[in-house]
């Protein structure tokens, strides 16, 4: 099942990532990747204040589509939603209660981005660590302290 994702929305509720950080949607868009490679799941990520309004970005199966005002994201989730001929095999991840209403309107499954997050960590962090990628060992280290375990 493929997910509409609240990107801000996801970072405020992740383990090690805060809004405050100007790295947080690149350290999101990792994360994503790496869940969405493992599960072979389409992603749409959308957030508020980018740079970019209308030309989508990819990394692999993980679409990124950044919102400038006065459009804001959930907005764009929305319309995108709507414009699906399926929205019934999708879910929404966002914590947002009235997004999440807009969402259940349109027949889409919704999932708190609470439990998406502890579904990403579980999921990456059963794996064997000599599967994440090992180009970047500050992210491997990280990994290793938010989740425990021993580096190999």
């Amino acid at each position: 099942m493929p997910y509409l994702i609240d990107g801000h929305n996801l970072i405020g509720r992740f383990p090690g990532l805060s809004l405050t950080d100007p790295e947080d949607e690149r350290k999101l868009l990792d994360l994503l990747e790496r869940f969405a490679n493992r599960t072979r799941r389409r992603m749409v990520v959308f957030f508020d204040r980018g740079v970019s309004p209308s030309a989508p970005l990819s990394r692999g199966p993980v679409e990124v589509r950044f919102i400038r005002p006065p459009r804001q994201a959930d907005e764009a989730l929305v319309d995108y939603l709507r414009r699906l001929p399926d929205p019934q095999n999708w879910t929404v991840v966002t914590s947002d209660r009235q997004l999440a209403r807009r969402a259940v309107a349109r027949s889409a499954r919704v999932l708190p981005s609470e439990q998406f997050s502890q579904h990403i960590v579980r999921a990456l962090d059963s794996k064997s660590k000599s599967r994440l990628p090992h180009g970047d060992t500050p992210d491997l280290d990280e990994w290793i302290d938010l989740f425990g375990g021993e580096q190999n």
